[in-house]
């Protein structure tokens, strides 16, 4: 039986919507947790590491800790008496020893509070914002922060190894700005009922889902993110995939992602090259930031940077109209993509993809506008989990030197290493035209992905090239264009 696969369905509530002011309540007090655990964290850290007097806060702090630590530990011994008195219960066999940790306050030498410390610590002493929440919401949110903090000192080790990844030393994790924060509720808080409505916690009012309730699948969570002035619902259920497509691991495409091609596409089974055209979404960005500069100028003019809103509902309107126009673009390319893969046989998609292109591209202005401004991340991840349901694997490779070296000519590809010039046997005449060393032309973007190909599997063109006289597995010639609309 294959493993279940998980699936994010959305529900927009909108100020008018009946459920919008609990929503609004929900984020606004994980936003404050979220600020108060940092809080915590933030003054026991820095108040152990530093020599002058304590600051008002950090003394504050500390005096808190010490107060409560007695009942903290009372807490964790009854919870400990609780525990062997089951295990008591059981078989001798069955037994499993069980040990009391008492909370120990933070020292100079370890000055880092942890989850259990001060989970323990907003339980003892009634924390008003932590009370606010589900239990479970409060601890998901508090694991949030601890998250960023544990991302926080991996970094510090990582930067003395390798300080050129960086461009500056790590800074310690900040507060939120945004009036709210995002939400999970789990199964546990919250329930399907009648096939129809979504029952909530801290709330008698239920939302209708309609049609959703009617799927096959269980329900793992409830993400409640701000969005744009309004809030989205999110469930996530687990389903079983309800079909696999017939797949042969030797078949491959390969994917090369750009601006006015969306992606172009190269398989091995000798179908012609495919480019996915994304002009339309280079002309809505374009048409995008016209509004959003002259509406941002009415709306800052005669401003201090630290004046006034930096927002308003049109320029939240004018967001979420890019975000959806993007994301139905990208769910229709994603979605041919996958059939095409399917249609092949292909059993392995390898995308090229950098984590760090977008970081100062270097194309100039225009052209540094147009890259950055499409979302590429979005459909890698939608093309993941939808080639994912059918059985296909999805590979990410670096794409260093597939646009310069030529795959006629079977020019190695190697990584990128700075200070290294690279010489290749072709080179770009035009826009989207590649010459080899012999003279042969082939499109710049078609090269590009059959390199993509070579970099994750080397003997992909073992049997011959298509394109050149030939009938063999990689077809390289002039590609079709697809437009999604």
């Amino acid at each position: 039986m294959p493993e279940p696969i998980y699936r994010t369905y959305q529900v927009w509530i909108k100020p008018g919507h009946r459920l919008y002011a609990y929503a609004d309540l929900l984020c606004r007090e994980a936003k404050n947790l979220h600020n108060t655990t940092n809080f915590y964290i933030r003054q026991v850290f820095t108040a152990l590491r530093q020599n002058e007097p304590l600051q008002p806060l950090q003394q504050h702090v500390m005096d808190t800790l010490q107060a409560n630590i007695g009942l903290m530990n009372e807490r964790q011994l009854g919870a400990h008496q609780k525990r062997l008195q089951k295990q008591l219960l059981k078989p001798i066999d069955q037994r499993k020893d069980s040990h009391c940790r008492l909370f120990e306050l933070p020292t100079r030498a370890s000055p880092y509070l942890n989850y259990a410390f001060l989970d323990c610590l907003f339980k003892v002493m009634e924390q008003a914002d932590y009370r606010a929440l589900p239990s479970q919401c409060s601890q998901w949110v508090m694991k949030g922060v601890f998250a960023n903090w544990q991302s926080f000192f991996a970094s510090i080790k990582d930067y003395l190894v390798h300080p050129d990844k960086y461009s500056g030393w790590p800074r310690i994790p900040g507060y939120t700005r945004a009036k709210a924060k995002e939400v999970v509720l789990t199964n546990q808080d919250c329930e399907i009922k009648d096939r129809k409505y979504l029952k909530l916690p801290m709330t008698k009012q239920r939302l209708n889902i309609g049609k959703l309730g009617c799927m096959d699948g269980k329900l793992k969570q409830v993400r409640i993110l701000p969005r744009y002035g309004q809030y989205v619902m999110e469930l996530v259920l687990s389903v079983c995939p309800t079909e696999v497509a017939d797949s042969k691991k030797e078949h491959v495409l390969a994917i090369d992602l750009g601006v006015d091609q969306l992606a172009t596409l190269v398989t091995n089974t000798g179908h012609k090259p495919i480019c996915v055209k994304g002009k339309q979404i280079k002309a809505f960005n374009q048409y995008y930031n016209k509004l959003k500069a002259h509406y941002t100028r009415i709306l800052r003019e005669g401003k201090q940077p630290h004046e006034g809103a930096h927002t308003s509902k049109r320029l939240e309107r004018l967001h979420l109209k890019r975000h959806r126009r993007i994301k139905d673009t990208f769910h229709k390319a994603s979605r041919y993509i996958v059939r095409f893969a399917a249609e092949q046989e292909i059993g392995t998609i390898v995308i090229g993809y950098n984590q760090t292109w977008k970081m100062a591209p270097g194309m100039g202005r225009r052209n540094n506008q147009s890259f950055c401004h499409i979302p590429h991340q979005m459909l890698v991840s939608m093309i993941r989990y939808k080639a994912a349901a059918l059985g296909i694997e999805v590979i990410l490779t670096e794409e260093a030197y597939t646009s310069k070296a030529s795959f006629l000519d079977g020019d190695p590809v190697p990584k990128y290493e700075e200070g290294v010039i690279r010489i290749f046997s072709g080179r770009r005449i035009h826009r989207g035209l590649y010459r080899s060393r012999n003279n042969s032309l082939i499109h710049a973007d078609v090269n590009a992905a059959a390199n993509i190909m070579r970099k994750v599997f080397p003997k992909a063109t073992a049997d011959g090239i298509a394109g050149l006289g030939g009938n063999q597995s990689v077809n390289v010639s002039t590609p079709l264009m697809k437009t999604v609309l």
